[in-house]
This record gives C-alpha cells, structure tokens and sequence, in this order.
C-alpha cells in the first residue's frame, strides 16, 4: 500500500531571507559505473572553480550500441552550454577511461 500525501498551502508566503554565500567555493567530482554484465555503461565528472567557471561532462551507453559523450561548460550569463557528440557501435568495456 502507497500513501500520498498533498499539501495545499492558500496565501503567499514571505519569501525565504537571501544570505549572501560569498565567492564560489572550488569543488570536483567524478564517478563510473561499467557493468560489462548488464551492459551498463556511464559515469560523470565536474569542477568548479573559486570564480565559478563549472566544467564537467559526461556519458552514457545508449540501447543502440551508440556511446553519447556530453562536455559542458557553465560560465556567468552564458549559462549551460553542452557539446554533445556520439560513438557508434561503441564497446566501451576495457577501454581506459
């Protein structure tokens, strides 16, 4: 048995105070999963800097055998701004990544 639970709220609310967070703290991170097994493939990868350039990418094993890389970048005003780009008949098991 599933229980679903609404909340209706009437009226506006006061908007949550704004904290000023400073500059961008630098981070990275990245991660993999290759399941030779069950033909799963993908992974991650993203940093960013102290003033708040982000770079990442990543890239899935699609159904039809095709490996779709995404490389991206998010930089002031410019927003997310992806490269997408396609590997066919991809075997991406042992490859070093």
């Amino acid at each position: 048995m599933v229980a679903i639970c609404v909340i209706v709220r009437q009226g506006k609310s006061a908007p949550a105070p704004q904290e000023d967070a400073g500059p961008p703290t630098p981070y990275e991170y990245k991660y993999d999963v290759e399941d030779p097994e069950k033909t799963l493939y993908f992974g991650a990868n993203e940093s960013g800097d102290a003033q708040g350039k982000v770079v990442g990418g990543y890239r899935v094993l699609l159904p039809d055998g095709r490996l779709m890389n995404v490389e991206y970048t998010v930089e002031g005003e410019s927003g997310f701004v992806p490269k997408i780009s396609f590997e066919n008949n991809a075997n991406p098991f042992g490859k070093s990544k």
